[in-house]
This record gives structure tokens, sequence and C-alpha cells, in this order.
């Protein structure tokens, strides 16, 4: 699946009210495969251009490099607890967070591109 199919997933849980999503399990599963699918493609695109062992080393070290913010970096630091106890998240705090984890996944994705693109660039322009 790409990252739009398991952001769509996520989105789904975005357009019910609580009550709805609190009481459909079925959604819930759905909102946690499809977090899961976006922490597992961005942990493969992390991992192009950085070796880590943990969510945080990654954040720490994309910050150092430049490749995020220091706001995003906050960002990340606060969904990951969440992002990695999904199974036992309450329904509350996932459903208030699902907006933030899908646009800072996102976001990360995007700035990781950049880079990459950067680094594509410059190798290419050397002769």
């Amino acid at each position: 699946m790409s990252f739009w199919d398991y952001y769509r997933m996520v989105e789904q849980g975005t357009l019910v009210n609580f009550e709805e999503f609190k009481q459909n399990s079925e959604l819930k599963e759905k909102v946690k495969e499809g977090i899961k699918g976006m922490l597992k493609i961005l942990t493969s695109e992390i991992s192009t251009i950085i070796k880590f062992n943990s969510y945080e080393e990654a954040v720490w070290q994309l910050l150092r490099l430049n490749i995020i913010s220091a706001s995003l970096a906050q960002e990340l630091l606060d969904i990951f607890p969440v992002i990695n106890n999904i199974e036992n998240a309450d329904d509350n705090i996932l459903y208030s967070m699902l907006v933030r984890i899908m646009e800072d996944i996102e976001e990360t994705l995007i700035k990781i591109s950049e880079y990459k693109g950067k680094i594509s660039n410059s190798n290419s322009l050397q002769v």
C-alpha cells in the first residue's frame, strides 16, 4: 500500500465525531493500521538517509542535518509515544491526535524528499 492509502485510512477517523469513533471498533482498527502503515513508510524513508535505533534518535539526527525544523521535531516527539503504544492508546487521546499524526508524518516525508532531491541535485552537478 502507498502512503496515501494509509493516510486515507487514518483520515476516515477524522470524518466522524468522537462518539462514533469510540463506538466503531472496526474504524478504530482501520485507523490504527493506517497509522502503523504511515509509520512504516516514514521509518523506511528515514533509514535511506540515516541509521537510527529509536524514533527519538532519528528525530534528533534529522534536526541536526537541518532536514526538519525544531517545531516539527517537537511535534514528532509528541506523537511518537502515542504511535508506539497505539494498541493501548486511549480513544480520546488517539482521536484528538489523528490530524497531528497525519500532518506531522506527511510533513516529515516531504522534508526528507526535499533533502534527498537536494543531495541528488548536488551530486549530479559535480563534474
